[in-house]
């Protein structure tokens, strides 16, 4: 199959980016064919290779968010013919011309898979090299500092985390800020989306015990005041 399937980082950029891919997989003589829709290509192609083995992804493209990818596939396959098990009668080359025709009639951008994942691996690139510069003139004193605390922290609840999935975190939250805001920022606000928080060892009722007084096996009680208020023991007589 010539066609790039996203895997690690390029997926997670997909992903967070929130772009769809409107797909069309065949099996090698082109026809029937599967038209869909999918924001991750590598998941969707293990499902159509669990029904039909010998498919394959022949084409993607990406539109910038599922709704409008649903809504050409909708359109473009609404009156093809199907065979008994739902896939289009047709071949992929004429699915396809279906496809960019509607997205030509909407005035809807098409952006070929390839090109997409250039784009992907150029932005990936660039946040791994800046982490890694980071990391090695001291940058992320701060990211691990934390991740040290967090380890030894966690260890009393039997939570682990390596170093390198701490490390994906932290990019996975760069390339969110990078996306949205159009920056790459290695701050230690970025900590709150990195290491999950770990549950509190009974806090309140800790503080509840350190408010009680302790009694020690030598203490004796107090004396029950008298009922004329003294609080002095009664002396036999």
């Amino acid at each position: 199959m010539d066609l790039e399937i996203p895997h690690g980082a390029d997926r997670e950029y997909l992903i967070v980016f929130g772009v769809a891919a409107i797909y069309i997989a065949t099996i090698p003589r082109g026809e029937p064919c599967i038209v869909g829709v999918s924001r991750d290509l590598g998941q969707t192609f293990d499902g159509i290779r669990d029904n039909w083995p010998w498919s394959e992804i022949g084409c993607a493209f990406w539109v910038k968010d599922r709704d409008t990818a649903e809504a050409i596939v909708a359109e473009a396959t609404e009156v093809l013919p199907r065979d008994p098990e739902g896939r289009l009668a047709v071949r992929a080359e004429f699915a396809r011309r279906q496809v960019e025709a509607v997205a030509a009639r909407w005035k809807i951008t098409l952006t070929n898979h390839d090109a997409a994942m250039s784009r992907v691996h150029a932005a990936v690139r660039h946040v791994q090299e800046t982490i890694n510069h980071a990391n090695a003139t001291g940058g992320l004193a701060w990211f691990n500092a934390a991740y040290r605390a967090w380890r030894i922290e966690a260890k009393k609840f039997g939570r682990v985390m390596s170093y390198a999935e701490a490390l994906a975190r932290l990019r996975k939250a760069v390339t969110k800020r990078l996306i949205t805001l159009d920056v790459i920022n290695l701050n230690a606000d970025l900590l709150p989306g990195i290491f999950p928080e770990l549950p509190k060892q009974g806090a309140e009722n800790y503080v509840d015990d350190l408010k009680k007084p302790a009694l020690s096996s030598r203490t004796r009680p107090r004396p029950k005041p008298r009922a004329d208020g003294s609080g002095r023991r009664g002396i036999s007589h």
